[in-house]
């Protein structure tokens, strides 16, 4: 798993780690093979596909109920599909966490649609996800995602500097090349702003072309950052943006609640679902880099907003996203499936989540 799906999975794993009743396991997607078959595209995936395969099923075969995340598109037909049909297969409960912003268009395939019946439960992280599937008539539960508050330390903000931070992939989807636009639309107004950008992807090499050819100074890249590590760039900035096309439910945002910065955003996809403008944050459209750059300069310029920004994104984030909060919907649905097939309420109950 890549992205939300391995950050989610991992709390999970590490979450439930000193439970007494429910013991999880994770069957990672990439199972480690020889670096230098690592190194071929196409054959890497062909090499690991049957130790992943061997992995999750014996994984499967000692639990009770198996967790599946996934994705559209590619990881959906390479892992979900066959994780589905071998729980099913050896009489597992599966739950499906789905957790991809493309969504409304994955769903018009009627054998994406078919696969996802075969599940027993279906599980999403926003509200979002939850009202597109049953507009395909497909329900299920919502379950928030969880940032860990303790990695992610918050810091009174007062006054707000004008350090801005990215984190997004540097793909398409993700549009950070409209965060760098709005960035020096800001800097015209405030000339000793700066622009944090962590995260790799294939659009790296173009962006950094483009900082260089329209002379945008300022703008630091820092390329793939381990996920332990983002919380230390959070801290070193003072303001989140987020300029993304098409989303679900960005971990990124819930973290820079937690460590204090206050959020500018689109309103793609499930965004508006976790920022509320104007309480929690400040939306925009997509593809609008002058609106990104002017309630940027809000915050920069309006000690009040960015306050009660900051103030309610934290409270937010300790109500609703923290893993005392999830815990309890996991393992409800844990029990809930678990004890229709194991008749002893005391043992503890085995989960997959892959």
């Amino acid at each position: 798993m890549t992205g939300g799906q391995a950050i989610e999975a991992r709390t999970i794993v590490e979450g439930f780690a000193t439970d007494a009743d429910v013991r999880v396991e994770m069957q990672p997607i990439d199972p480690r093979i020889p670096a230098w078959i690592a190194r071929l595209r196409g054959v890497r995936t062909v090499v690991r596909m049957p130790f992943f395969l061997v992995g999750l099923t014996r994984r499967i075969l000692r639990s009770d109920v198996l967790h599946v995340c996934t994705a559209a598109y590619g990881p959906f037909i390479l892992t979900t599909t066959p994780a589905i049909l071998l729980g099913r297969l050896l009489g597992r409960p599966v739950i499906l966490n789905y957790r991809d912003g493309r969504a409304p268009d994955h769903l018009r395939s009627r054998w994406v649609r078919w696969m996802l019946s075969r599940a027993t439960v279906l599980v999403f992280p926003s509200g979002f996800l939850h009202d597109i599937f049953r507009g395909f008539g497909l329900g299920g539960e919502v379950v928030s995602n969880v940032v860990h508050t303790d990695r992610f330390r918050f810091r009174h903000r007062d006054p707000v500097r004008p350090v801005l931070i990215s984190s997004r992939l540097l793909e398409t989807l993700y549009a950070v090349g409209n965060t760098i636009r709005a960035f020096a639309l800001v800097r015209r107004e405030v000339p000793d702003a700066r622009l944090i950008v962590i995260g790799g992807g294939h659009e790296e090499g173009m962006l950094r072309e483009m900082v260089s050819r329209d002379g945008i100074e300022g703008v630091e890249f820092h390329g793939r950052v381990d996920h332990d590590e983002v919380a230390v760039w959070f801290d070193r900035a003072d303001v989140f943006v987020n300029s993304s096309r098409e989303d679900n439910m960005p971990h990124s945002i819930i973290e820079a609640y937690s460590a204090g910065l206050p959020v500018v955003s689109t309103n793609a996809g499930g965004i508006p679902y976790i920022v509320e403008h104007g309480r929690n944050g400040l939306l925009v459209e997509p593809d609008r880099p002058e609106q990104l750059a002017a309630e940027v300069l809000r915050v920069l310029r309006e000690p009040g907003l960015a306050q009660r920004l900051i103030e309610e994104g934290a409270r937010d984030c300790d109500r609703l996203y923290s893993w005392s909060a999830a815990r309890a919907g996991w393992r409800d649905l844990y029990s809930r499936l678990a004890g229709a097939r194991v008749p002893v309420p005391s043992s503890p109950a085995e989960v997959v989540a892959r």
